[in-house]
Order: structure tokens, then C-alpha cells, then sequence
């Protein structure tokens, strides 16, 4: 890992820390809208982003780790594990949020060709992800990376009463 990567890598660190620590003392709502404004600040970058780029890559893993603490806050919010996975099925968004949760602990710029998501079928993919994760990815592969994410904050706002009007 070179010093950009990992002075990144520390600077999301940071910002996660910073929102999670401050949790006890913001209100659920308060925490939710700060979850919602970084996934929003992170969607931002990629959209930014020149393609192939170190920022773009950044942008890409961070956006991936937004998309999965909203999606973990979400999920503590219905009454079951198995709750949440077929309410998030019965929804093309909420299936995107599952293809991108495949991504969790891996660098998900790996998997990223000129903007947009590699097909399942690539080596590439194939080499990443396990059985399990790449029938997930299905959900997202070919699709726009930007697009994705907007998406996946689109379900997830909605999933936590917090979808603008």
C-alpha cells in the first residue's frame, strides 16, 4: 500500500470514527443524516473523480464503506436479520445496496472499468469475490459506478424515513 493510499485510508478512518464517536451524543436522526451526508459526500467524489485515477479509487472504496455503515444502521432497525433481507429483495435499489455490500473488505476500485462496474463473468472478478459475493455483485455488474451508489442512497434514505421530499 503506498503513503496516498494509506493516508487516505487513515483520513476515512478518521471521519468514521468521528461520526461514530459523536453517536452517543447525536440523537438517531442526527446520526442518520451524518451517515447520509458522507455516503452523499463520497457519491460527490466519484462523480469528480477523473476515471482511473487515485482519487477516483479512493472515492470508490470510501463510497463502498458509506453505503455499508448506512446499510448497518438500517438493518439494526428492523426486527430481524431475515427482515431486512426481504424487504431490501422487494426492491431494485435495495437489491443494488446487497450488490455493493458484496464488495465488503475488498477494494471495490478493483472492479471498476471506465466508470462503470466489470460484468461477473470478467477474471477479474472472478479472482476477487466468492460464489456468494459474485451472485450479489450481479445486482450492480455493467451498471454505472455513480449511478449505483445514488442508487444505493436512494434505498437507504428511504429504508430510514430520511428520503428528501
Amino acid at each position: 500500500m503506498d503513503v496516498v493510499h494509506m493516508a487516505l485510508g487513515r483520513r476515512a478512518l478518521v471521519q468514521h470514527v468521528a461520526v461514530v464517536g459523536h453517536h452517543e451524543l447525536m440523537s438517531d436522526l442526527e446520526y442518520l443524516a451524518a451517515l447520509l451526508a458522507g455516503l452523499d459526500a463520497e457519491i460527490a467524489r466519484v462523480s469528480a473523480a477523473d476515471s482511473g485515477s487515485d482519487e477516483q479509487s479512493s472515492a470508490i472504496d470510501d463510497a463502498v464503506d458509506a453505503v455499508l455503515r448506512l446499510r448497518a444502521k438500517v438493518k439494526a432497525g428492523y426486527p430481524g436479520k431475515k427482515a431486512y433481507y426481504i424487504a431490501a429483495s422487494t426492491d431494485p435499489n435495495g437489491i443494488r445496496v446487497e450488490g455493493i455490500s458484496a464488495l465488503q473488505g475488498k477494494r471495490a476500485h478493483e472492479l471498476v472499468r471506465d466508470g462503470g462496474w466489470m460484468h461477473a463473468d470478467s477474471t477479474t472478478v472472478l479472482d476477487l469475490l466468492d460464489d456468494d459475493q459474485i451472485s450479489r455483485y450481479r445486482a450492480v455488474a455493467g451498471r454505472g459506478v455513480a449511478q449505483t451508489f445514488r442508487d444505493s442512497r436512494e434505498y437507504l434514505a428511504a429504508a430510514t424515513g430520511l428520503a428528501e421530499k
